[in-house]
Order: structure tokens, then C-alpha cells, then sequence
């Protein structure tokens, strides 16, 4: 009876872990776009900079952002603060952007789950719609998830058990 039981566990297990890990590429497309639309407004807003730049100061961002924290003025060494984070969040953006943009998808794996902005992944969870893709991708994401946990979950159980083993007694003769 507990062996069917535990049968029955591990498929519902295998189940469970193979639909969350084929959300992993919807997840991550998901994230992507949000991503891409974090990097576009702040390269918006940050091109309207450029414009003052290369009017006022022959094209330089830099030179700019360097007088502005140079004014004594409080608000103006604000702006200049705030001018310089905008940025260096583009070039953080754009540069996550592009790691997992990656053409090889575990690398690209790889580089989601290793360098993930907590702030786009609260944001891309809050919203995410699950979707089953039925991409080869998808799908092998799944299976691995799923038998690598149903691996783990044995290793985990035998782990426990061991210290509960009993030695055969040898007799005496």
C-alpha cells in the first residue's frame, strides 16, 4: 500500500514540477519584454538629456552631468545625480538585456537565474500569465526540472533513512 502511495506521489510530484518547469521559457519571455520596456523608457528619457548636452555642451553627457554636480545650486546637483544614475541604469539594463538574449538557450538559462533584477522580477511575476508552449525548448526545460527534482526527492528520502538502518546482528557461532 505505501508503495502505491508513493507511486502515486511521484507522478503527482513529476506533474507539478514538469508544468512549473515549462513556465520557465514563458517566464522568462515574459521578463524579457518587461525588461526591454524598462530599458526603452530610460533610453527615452535619457536621449531628452543628450538633447540639452548637445546643445549646451558640445554633445557631452559627461560634461554635463560633471557642471551640473559642480553648481552650488542643490537642485542642479540633483539633477546632474539623478541625469548620471539614469545612465548607468541604461547601460545596466542594456547589458542585462542582451546576457540573456543569449543565442544558446542554457546559456541564456544560465544567465536568467544568475542575474536577475529583483525589482523586473517582482514586477514580471505580479503579472505573469501562465501559458503551456509547446516548444521542444519547453518541454525538455520541464522534463529535466522534473526528473531532476524527482532524483533529488529520492536521494533526500534515502539520506533520511540511513542513519535509521539497521545492521544485520551476525550470529554467534
Amino acid at each position: 500500500m505505501l508503495a502505491l502511495m508513493n507511486n502515486i506521489l511521484d507522478r503527482c510530484f513529476f506533474t507539478i514540477t514538469f508544468i512549473l518547469g515549462v513556465q520557465l521559457p514563458e517566464f522568462m519571455q515574459q521578463y524579457q519584454q518587461r525588461l526591454s520596456g524598462h530599458l526603452n523608457e530610460a533610453q527615452l528619457q535619457l536621449a531628452q538629456f543628450q538633447d540639452i548636452a548637445q546643445q549646451h555642451f558640445e554633445g557631452s553627457l559627461t560634461t554635463m552631468i560633471t557642471r551640473y554636480k559642480g553648481n552650488s545650486e542643490a537642485s542642479i546637483i540633483n539633477t546632474g545625480e539623478l541625469i548620471e544614475r539614469l545612465s548607468i541604469r541604461v547601460e545596466y539594463l542594456n547589458a542585462h538585456l542582451e546576457q540573456i538574449k543569449a543565442t544558446d538557450y542554457l546559456a541564456s538559462v544560465y544567465q536568467f537565474i544568475w542575474h536577475l533584477d529583483k525589482q523586473i522580477t517582482v514586477a514580471t511575476l505580479e503579472s505573469f500569465s501562465m501559458a503551456i508552449p509547446l516548444e521542444l525548448q519547453a518541454i525538455a526545460t520541464g522534463v529535466t526540472l522534473a526528473i531532476t527534482t524527482l532524483i533529488l526527492k529520492e536521494l533526500l528520502i534515502i539520506a533520511v533513512r540511513a542513519p535509521f538502518k539497521t545492521k544485520p546482528v551476525d550470529e554467534v557461532k
